[in-house]
């Protein structure tokens, strides 16, 4: 598996700034040079070498987690990680389009959303090592660090022939061949490291599963751009939603209570191999060691 060069020189999410492109000094300083004169450059130039530096080892760091949580994690639910049918669903046949390019449709049970969300917050207060899900999270946590993979890869199985029939340009013939499975979490209260909302943005996904395990919030509503504007759409625990990773999406703030979502962003190497997703370019990759990279297979074409 392999990753697009891209990544650390595009998308690299700054809380003041938004979305930059580094590829050097140069280049940001003149590119960003009416935004900087009112910021403190150094400082901000600073954070984004830190980001860089934490994408290279992301996947290394990943599989190190892995093994210490294998190791050293008691979990709360023995047969939640015991059993890799534990999300066991049958294959999505209808959805409800809630917008071009958007479905919803009934997935998890209130206990399989209650079992994972326990297993989440029991794990995160073990005290092991694990990193934030992207750039953009403060909190949440990668469900392949805490061993649950192959409880995961049933949801995608589930979804992938509906997800092919729905979006046939964004899943080829290898099917949804890899993923990133994470959780995310938005707090009211502002509690750190708790997000309050999420500005808009695309995902690093051919296709996205969204999932809520928590409904006692208000506000946090899931949107999507559309040429009116944005529009909200209704969510509710276990309910589904599966979209276009391109689609342009958001979370308003939160205003009373705790939300958390598993997102799921689902990845087709035939698509990517041919134009990576984030850079819009035929992709130019670099093989990893470690886990599923970005999705993206070295072959005789790409190599």
């Amino acid at each position: 598996m392999a990753m697009c060069k891209c990544f650390f020189e595009r998308n690299i999410f700054l809380t003041e700034i938004g979305h930059v492109t580094f590829k050097g000094l140069d280049q940001f300083r003149s590119q960003y040079e009416d935004i900087l004169s009112h910021k403190d450059a150094d400082k901000i130039i600073e954070e984004i070498r830190s980001e860089i530096g934490r994408r290279r080892l992301i996947h290394k760091t990943k599989e190190i987690n892995r093994v210490n949580t294998l190791d050293k994690y008691k979990p709360l639910d023995v047969g939640l990680f015991s059993n890799d049918d534990f999300f066991a669903v049958s294959q999505i046949k209808k959805g409800l389009q809630m917008l071009p390019d958007v479905y919803s449709f009934p997935f998890l049970s209130p206990d399989q959303c209650n079992a994972l969300l326990s297993a989440v917050n029991h794990f995160k207060q073990a005290g092991l090592d694990y990193q934030r899900p992207t750039s953009m999270n403060k909190s949440g946590v990668l469900l392949e660090e805490l061993g649950l993979n192959p409880q995961i890869n049933n949801l995608v199985k589930a979804v992938e022939s509906f997800a092919k029939e729905k979006f046939p340009d964004l899943v080829g013939k290898c099917g949804l061949d890899s993923f990133k499975a994470f959780t995310v979490e938005y707090n009211a209260q502002g509690a750190d490291p708790c997000d309050i909302e999420r500005a808009t943005h695309f995902d690093n996904a051919e296709v996205t599963l969204n999932i809520p395990l928590t409904d006692d919030h208000d506000g946090s509503e899931l949107y999507f751009q559309t040429k009116g504007g944005f529009r909200p759409v209704e969510m509710s625990v276990g309910r589904a939603i599966l979209h276009s990773g391109r689609r342009q999406h958001g979370v308003l703030p939160i205003t009373e209570g705790y939300r958390c979502n598993l997102i799921v962003w689902m990845r087709s190497s035939e698509i990517r191999n041919r134009i990576c997703p984030m850079c819009n370019e035929t992709p130019d990759l670099e093989e990893i060691e470690y886990g599923q990279g970005d999705g993206f297979t070295v072959t005789s074409e790409n190599s």
